[in-house]
């Protein structure tokens, strides 16, 4: 398949476009004035762009989740769909809580400043 700097120089590669799309997002979704419905759709593309999933698991290689599951989906190719899309659910849930505790913060922080500046 790939030597160890073919695969790492294509990992570069989609990182970096991957990066591209999810900025792009980012600024499609920028019209959406509500930032708890704004916020957890950069966090889904982000997980869906970012969670990377192993190719084979006897080896090392590893591929985007999200392109995997589709390829699989789509080709029917292979019986690991549930695979990677478990890992993908297992993830976005991940990303979810700890989202859900920086809004828990940031509501926090909001409610101490407000009631400082009003005392």
């Amino acid at each position: 398949m790939f030597n160890e700097a073919e695969y790492q120089t294509v990992w570069m590669i989609y990182l970096a476009a991957a990066v591209c799309c999810w900025l792009a997002w980012t600024q499609l979704t920028r019209w959406i004035g509500w930032w708890f419905i704004r916020e957890p759709l950069w966090i889904l593309m982000a997980v869906i762009l970012f969670t990377p999933s192993r190719v084979n698991p006897m080896e090392p290689w590893q591929a985007p989740a999200f392109i995997g599951w589709l390829l699989e989906t789509l080709l029917g190719t292979g019986g690991d769909t549930a695979a990677l899309l478990a890992q993908l659910a297992l993830v976005g849930s991940l990303a979810m809580v700890a989202y859900l505790g920086f809004v828990c913060l940031r509501l926090g922080w909001r409610h101490w400043r407000g009631g400082r500046t009003a005392a």
